[in-house]
């Protein structure tokens, strides 16, 4: 994995969008005290690993209410690999992930939106079970904070012990140990169970052979009353057969006889239709002959029928010409005086204009100086407001100065205390210094105190626990009183150390006050400037007014002359709005004139049109009297041919009719002939003694079938218990023979767990030999190249000391001096690292602290050669750094923002 770039929002002394990137190899982040480089550490850790060392709203910058964490990782996940962007937030629930598409440019959503998801996808991509061994990689392995590299190897055995078997993996075998406890118990509880069941289930399945016996016999006579069904069965089948060939010839009998009977009444229903036909075919004929001696008439009275509709229909158009000819003189009448009103507007709108060219100068002379005399009353009241305007400025001025005056005095106040009192970094840092110092002497106070109960403790003859030579009562006496004055020491260095605390603290609260005042220096200063600027401002401001207001009021003394004027012209600017008035409102009579007489001349010729076609309609009313009287002349020969006409049309269909009928009936007749020849043949087949004596012997063949149906159904009854029974006990002899294969692996397995058990506790101790060997050979490596020193060597002990062996002088870790301690715990780190941690990437926070520029150069150039790590990242105050490293970035904190200055 690499971590390609990390950008904070609003994190600690990160204000705007900071972007920081980070690059293979070994990359310097360096930086004063206080600059903000360990919190891109913390940052990284709270958003790949779910680890912060305080709380989240501690972690967000004063002032703001959330922050962000965004870092931009690249996992092995193909060939080219694959990019991610991690995104949390601080004081706020927001998280996310987003995987880079190479192929569209774009960053596609992952759908991670809760701390649960997001801890789930990074224990996946990382090969971890849960989160909390995400948060223990990171606080034990990769990104150990600065105040734990040193302490977790100066602690006591026992807590050495507790630390560095969890961060191992050791742990895992004691846990085991107990976890395995009652495992081969419960075994032998199941052995027990399942003799139990075996005994219960052999008892069961003694009476399968008799059953077994009672099943075959049941399905051999379940066999035979079958046979005896299916011979019955093919009896009573020829039976039905021939059965149903009689039963069919007694129906046909019944159906011939039934269809003799219909032919007989249909007969006699043909003969009396015949005799209606005829009776209709001759009404038929006496209509007819009645329309033949009224058809003269009936022809006269239909044509003038058919000239009364013409006619009525020309009289109806003559009527509508002489209604419409009376609408126009209406009209005509209406449009002649609508002409003689417009006559008289059009005369008043000549005058009307003539007025308006009359009086037009002398008003245009007088809305002139109408409007010059509103503007000069505008200035006038301008004047007024530039007064109040000039009034309003000054007040402002007086109090931007005394504004001004303050400021400039809190800023050298500020001033003052800022160069009176000491740098609060300077104080947190001896601080961080002295609490470090602190835990380092309780550490060896402790370390000491044991050493010296084992040298109380030990025989006389054993070896010094110490430097390995035999504990003589000299040497013993040396060691302890050596070990005692190192306590007393210890302790008058830490009451030292804590009235040093007492003051730095009371020192760090008095500077961090000043502290704050500071910070808002700038914004103070900031704010005096403004304050001359806008004292400048007013001043012009001021006496740009001032010149307006002297302009202005020259202007204003025409204004009376001007008013004498314009109320001279006021009787000629009435004049000019009345005549205005007046031809606004006749302004269309001259066009609408013009269109009066052309409607008149339009209604005048329509009138003529209609008079032409009233005269061609003249005769159309005595024609009409004359058709109308030769209506009422042939009236009774029409009715009487309308009244006979639709009969005497159905004659040729009623002679039809009557000879249809009589075709029918001797059609009839001969079919009624067939059907009794049809009748006789059928009756000589048929034989009534076989049929009642065939019906006999299905009802007893059912029966019979019925009875053994019975027998057969009790029978099979009676198997499927017996079967039921069978499978029962058969399933119950596999299942004892399944239990007897159990209780044999079963016993397999107790004699397995009660071996693993009694060896994987004793594998704990023996794993952490082997592992503190292997992990502290590549330590020493490593420690030698950091010290450049080749007569030393390095040692991690199985109870996790680091030892340091010197021309045969062996130094435990609290002994050490502060560069041996820094350098063989970088050693032991990065051994761990590169045993335990599968991710390629590590943090180093001030690793160099108490290492001189050789020892610097040489851990630089270790860590060059690690190849288990694509990517270290040291985080430093040493600028010498920047020319060690392959990449280095320089974090600076202006005006108490942390920002990225070069890289």
């Amino acid at each position: 994995m690499k971590i390609l770039g990390v950008t904070l929002e609003n994190i600690k002394s990160y204000e705007d969008r900071t972007e920081v990137p980070l690059q293979e190899g070994v990359t310097a982040i360096l930086g004063e005290n206080g600059s903000g480089k360990s919190t891109i550490q913390e940052a990284i850790g709270f958003a790949l690993f779910d680890s912060l060392p305080f709380n989240n709203s501690e972690f967000v910058r004063e002032g703001a209410s959330s922050g962000t964490v965004e870092v931009t990782i690249e996992l092995d996940e193909r060939e080219d690999g694959q990019q991610y962007r991690v995104t949390r937030s601080a004081g706020y629930s927001k998280y996310g992930v987003a995987r880079y598409d190479s192929e569209n440019d774009e960053w596609v959503d992952q759908d991670i939106d809760s701390k649960k998801s997001l801890v789930q996808w990074l224990c996946t991509k990382f090969d971890l079970e849960d989160g909390d061994e995400l948060s223990k990689l990171w606080e034990s392995c990769v990104g150990v904070p600065q105040t734990r590299f040193l302490s977790d190897f100066a602690q006591t055995a026992r807590n050495r012990q507790k630390t560095f078997d969890e961060l191992l993996g050791i742990d895992a075998y004691e846990e085991s140990w107990d976890v395995l406890k009652g495992v081969p118990d419960e075994i032998g509880a199941e052995r027990q169970r399942v003799r139990e069941n075996i005994r219960e289930l052999t008892g069961e399945v003694q009476s399968l052979p008799k059953e077994r016996k009672e099943k075959q016999e049941l399905e051999e006579e379940v066999e035979r009353i079958v046979g005896e069904i299916e011979s019955a069965q093919s009896d009573l089948t020829d039976a039905e057969e021939r059965h149903g060939e009689l039963d069919e010839t007694r129906e046909r009998i019944a159906d011939l006889e039934a269809e003799i009977q219909q032919k007989e009444q249909a007969i006699g229903a043909k003969e009396d239709a015949l005799e209606d036909a005829e009776d209709d075919l001759g009404a038929a004929q006496n209509a007819a002959d009645k329309c033949e001696a009224a058809r003269e008439g009936y022809e006269q009275y239909t044509e003038a029928k058919e000239r009364q509709d013409d006619l009525e229909d020309e009289l109806a158009e003559l009527n509508e010409l002489r209604d419409e000819r009376q609408e126009l003189e209406g009209e005509r009448g209406r449009l002649k005086t609508r002409k003689e009103t417009l006559q008289e507007q059009v005369e008043k709108y000549e005058q009307a204009k003539e007025n308006i060219e009359e009086h037009r100068a002398n008003k245009e002379r007088y809305e002139e100086l109408d409007e010059r005399i509103s503007d000069l009353k505008s200035d006038r009241e301008t004047v007024e407001r530039l007064r109040d305007e000039v009034e309003s400025l000054d007040a402002d001025a007086r109090d931007d100065l005394a504004e001004l005056r303050r400021t400039v005095q809190t800023i050298e106040e500020i001033d003052r205390e800022a160069a009176e009192v000491a740098d609060a970094g300077e104080i947190r840092d001896r601080i961080s210094d002295v609490k470090g110092e602190l835990a380092s002497l309780k550490s060896e106070a402790s370390e000491l105190r044991e050493r010296l109960e084992r040298l109380r403790d030990a025989d006389a003859d054993a070896p010094c626990p110490t430097c390995g030579k035999p504990l003589e009562g000299e040497h013993r006496t040396e060691t302890i009183e050596e070990r005692e004055g190192r306590l007393e020491e210890i302790q008058s260095e830490r009451q030292d150390l804590e009235e040093e605390l007492s003051e730095l603290q009371d020192k760090l609260e008095e500077a961090e006050r000043v502290e704050k005042r500071v910070a808002q220096l700038d914004m103070h200063r900031n704010r005096a400037e403004d304050l001359r600027e806008d004292l400048g401002d007013l001043a012009e401001e001021r006496e740009e007014t001032r010149e307006e207001i002297t302009s202005l009021s020259e202007r204003i003394g025409q204004i009376s002359g001007l008013e004498d004027e314009r109320d001279s012209l006021e009787e000629a600017k009435d004049a000019f709005q009345t005549a205005k008035v007046q031809a606004d409102e006749y302004a269309d009579a001259p066009d609408d004139l013009v269109d009066v007489e052309e409607s008149i001349e339009s209604v005048e010729a329509e009138m003529v049109q209609l008079d032409e076609e009233i005269a061609g309609l003249g005769d159309v009313e005595d024609e009409l009297k004359g058709v109308k009287q030769t209506l009422k002349e042939n009236e009774d020969d029409y009715q009487q041919f309308e009244r006979n006409r639709q009969t005497a049309d159905k004659m040729e269909a009623r002679e039809e009719k009557v000879a249809e009928i009589e075709q029918e009936l001797v059609d009839l007749r001969d079919e009624h002939e067939q059907l009794n020849e049809d009748l006789e043949n059928v009756q000589e087949s048929f034989d009534e003694n076989e049929f009642e004596s065939l019906s006999e012997e299905i009802e007893e063949l059912k029966g019979r079938i019925n009875t053994l149906d019975g027998t057969k159904g009790a029978k099979e009854d009676e198997l499927k218990g017996v079967a039921a029974k069978v499978e029962e006990l058969e399933e119950k002899l596999a299942e004892r023979e399944e239990k007897v294969e159990t209780l044999r692996e079963l016993a397999a397995d107790q004699q397995f767990a009660t071996w693993v058990r009694d060896n994987v506790r004793a594998a704990g101790p023996k794993m952490r030999d082997v592992i503190t060997d292997r992990i502290g050979k590549r330590a020493d490596t490593i420690f030698r190249s950091i010290r450049g020193r080749k007569a030393e060597q390095l040692e991690w002990t199985s109870d996790y000391d680091i030892v340091v062996v010197d021309a045969d002088v062996r130094k435990s870790f609290s002994t050490l001096s502060g560069g041996e301690k820094m350098a063989a715990a970088l050693a032991v780190r990065l051994a761990i690292l590169e045993q335990i941690s599968g991710l390629g990437i590590a943090f180093l926070d001030e690793p160099t602290a108490n290492l001189d520029e050789d020892k610097k150069a040489n851990l630089v150039g270790q860590l060059n050669r690690l190849d288990a790590f694509d990517q270290l990242t040291v985080i430093s105050h040493d600028s010498t750094f920047d020319s060690m490293t392959d990449y280095s970035i320089t974090i600076e904190k202006p005006d108490q923002t942390s920002e990225v200055m070069s890289d």
